[in-house]
């Protein structure tokens, strides 16, 4: 039998993970590390960003957890050019959690349902807590905006 020369706690430079779309590699060094987890899943502190193998659902991206393959969410990237958040609740955001505007992404949770009586899907975002991320450090919080008009499912 042969075996690897690894040392011990050498951390492998990538990980494939058996997602719903077929087995998808990310690489460590470009995870995402949540210090706080996202809400409900606290223990889960390092995700990848992937596209998703699906030329329907090209505007989404899929969030994975790097620790555990049965824990993922589709994301759409936020297009800072539109109207859905007031300029001053981002400020409030990037202060908060100290980010630069030049490092600042923010990514919808994207929620997928049955229509009702069967007919198609029905899709909403959250647009209370997005996921805001540091590019420059790879960190990300899932932050809870102050404002009210912000609904929790907004329909797509």
């Amino acid at each position: 039998m042969e075996t690897e020369n690894v040392a011990e706690n050498e951390t492998p430079e990538s990980v494939t993970v058996e997602t719903r779309f077929g087995d998808i590699e990310f690489s460590w060094d470009k995870g995402i590390y949540m210090p706080v987890g996202l809400l409900g899943f606290p223990d889960h502190h390092v995700f990848g960003l992937a596209n998703i193998p699906n030329a329907a659902l090209d505007q989404f991206k899929l969030y994975q957890s790097l620790t555990d393959a049965n824990l993922s969410f589709f994301v759409a990237p936020y297009n800072m050019e539109s109207d859905v958040y007031d300029d001053k609740d981002l400020v409030v955001a990037q202060k908060s959690l100290a980010i630069s505007a030049s490092d600042m992404a923010i990514l919808m949770v994207v929620t997928i349902r049955s229509a009702p009586g069967g007919k198609g899907v029905t899709m909403s975002t959250n647009v209370r807590a997005p996921i805001i991320v540091d590019t420059g450090r790879q960190v990300a919080w899932q932050h809870v905006m102050r404002n009210d008009r912000y609904p929790v499912q907004l329909d797509l």
